[in-house]
C-alpha cells in the first residue's frame, strides 16, 4: 500500500495563455510539525515522525516520490522544510517569505523561494502564497528524486529552471494564542505546491484561497 497526499490548488490566471500553462510537478506533506518564534517572527514547518507526503511528477514521464509517516528518520537524508517570516501584521492578515527545501532518499533537493500572505480565519490560519526560485539540486549522484518509500521521477523537467508555482498551507488555532500573538510548537501542518515552467510569458497572480482538496492515497 502507498500512502501520499495530493493537494489540489486553484491557481488565478491574468490571461488565457497563464490559464493554458501545464503543471508539470506537484507537493504535499501532511502533519508537519510547526511552531512559531514571537521574537524573531519566523514560522517553520519539518518532518517529524507523523508526516507523510509525496512529490509526483506530472509531465511526461510521470512518477511520484513516496515518503510514509517516519520518513524522516528511517531514511539518512529525508526531509521537508518550510521557514516563512511574519511581518507587516494589520489585522488578520500579515505578509510573509520564506523559502522550502524538499530532501529525497539520497540527498537531491527540490528548493525554492515563497512570498505570499498569512490569512486568520475563524478557526485556522492559512497561507497563500507564490513560488520562485525553484530547481533542483542533485546532491545525490544519480538524475532521479527518490522517495523513501518507494518511487522516483527523473528530475530533467521540461522547460528551463528556475520554475515558477503557488503555495498554500493551513494549520487550526489550538491554544496558539491567536494571530501570532506568542510563540507555539508542535501545530499539525498541512502544505501543498504546484510548479509550472516559468517562461517570461508566465506569471503567477497568487492563489484563490486556501486548499481546495486534501486526499490521502493507497494502493
Amino acid at each position: 500500500m502507498r500512502l501520499g497526499t495530493v493537494v489540489s490548488l486553484g491557481i488565478l490566471a491574468a490571461s488565457g495563455s497563464i490559464a493554458s500553462a501545464d503543471v508539470i510537478l506537484t507537493w504535499g506533506y501532511t502533519d508537519l510539525a510547526g511552531s512559531y518564534d514571537a521574537t524573531s517572527g519566523q514560522f517553520q514547518a519539518v518532518a517529524d515522525g507523523r508526516t507523510s507526503g509525496d512529490v509526483t511528477r506530472l509531465a511526461p514521464t510521470t512518477g511520484t516520490a513516496d515518503f510514509n509517516p517516519g520518513f524522516e528518520s528511517s531514511s539518512p537524508f529525508a526531509d521537508a522544510q518550510i521557514f516563512i517570516s511574519v511581518f507587516n501584521k494589520l489585522g488578520n492578515t500579515a505578509q510573509g517569505q520564506g523559502r522550502f527545501i524538499l530532501t529525497d532518499h539520497d540527498g537531491d533537493q527540490l528548493f525554492g523561494t515563497i512570498d505570499g500572505t498569512w490569512i486568520a480565519g475563524s478557526l485556522g490560519i492559512y497561507f497563500n502564497g507564490d513560488l520562485t526560485a525553484v530547481d533542483f539540486a542533485a546532491s545525490g549522484g544519480g538524475t532521479t528524486f527518490d522517495g523513501s518509500d518507494g518511487g522516483s521521477f527523473d528530475m530533467d523537467l521540461p522547460g528551463d529552471a528556475p520554475y515558477i508555482g503557488a503555495f498554500v498551507q493551513l494549520f487550526l488555532r489550538t491554544g496558539t494564542g491567536g494571530f501570532f500573538t506568542r510563540d507555539f510548537d508542535d501545530i499539525s501542518v498541512q502544505s501543498a505546491g504546484e510548479i509550472i515552467p516559468g517562461a517570461g510569458s508566465f506569471a503567477l497572480l497568487g492563489l484563490a484561497g486556501g486548499v481546495a482538496c486534501v486526499r490521502r492515497r493507497r494502493n
